[in-house]
């Protein structure tokens, strides 16, 4: 669920990227009309997401980017995956400290035969593209040298994230818990650890939107099962 406090003009991205099939999780629909509701109010975007569906993702980037009234983006402790390309989107990118980035290549599930798998894996070629073209913009480097860090899963840390160009500047300590996802391939181990010590999942129970949320629930309580993990 994406909320949004209109008198500040901050927008929570606390949610895995895309819905799931609980109906849960932000989508660019869900962006787009949170920025209709800002209207001439700058945008400030708060990000504590795994990531999720990469077309989203970039959907929700470029939104951003067309925002007239301005956006600034805040790393409130995680922005992985499409959730780092949405954190892109700011013309100030603000890491509170203790957050963390992480970038990789697309990732799905597919069943069938080798043509459909060969189909798949070109597929997910061009996702990898994409992204590396947007990073690359902010990174400082060319496409194929972002390529090589997309392979690794690579994790930034706040200091990490200015010194590359990923954010622009520190801010507080962080201090809401990471939404941390199943589908992490090498997470640093206060992140890994924090994945084993979560409960079995569960349907998370619906609420009703709020002013400010407290840290949300965790993500891999909505999607730890998803296809699509880009």
């Amino acid at each position: 669920m994406l909320k949004v406090d209109l008198q500040t003009g901050e927008i929570f991205v606390y949610d895995v990227i895309g819905a799931n099939w609980y109906g849960d999780g932000i989508t660019a629909l869900n962006m787009a009309d949170a920025l209709k509701q800002l209207g001439d109010k700058k945008a400030i975007v708060r990000i504590n997401s795994p990531g999720g569906v990469a077309d989203e993702g970039i959907a929700i980037y470029n939104l951003l980017k067309r925002h007239a009234a301005g956006v600034e983006t805040h790393n409130d402790a995680l922005a992985a995956s499409a959730a780092s390309v949405i954190f892109l989107a700011g013309a100030n990118r603000y890491a509170a400290k203790g957050s963390r980035v992480m970038i990789h290549r697309a990732s799905s599930v597919v069943w069938g035969n080798s043509v459909a798998l060969a189909k798949e894996a070109s597929t997910l070629e061009k996702y990898d593209q994409s992204q590396a073209e947007i990073y690359s913009g902010y990174l400082g480097k060319t496409p194929e040298e972002t390529m090589v860090l997309l392979d690794a899963e690579t994790w930034y840390t706040s200091e990490e994230a200015v010194t590359a160009g990923i954010a622009s500047s520190l801010t507080e300590t962080a201090t809401v818990k990471p939404n941390v996802a199943t589908w992490f391939r090498n997470p640093p181990k206060s992140l890994a650890d924090e994945l084993r010590s979560q409960p079995r999942p569960t349907r998370p129970a619906q609420t009703t939107a709020i002013k400010r949320p407290a840290a949300a629930d965790t993500a891999t309580e909505k999607m730890n099962r998803a296809f699509l993990t880009r």
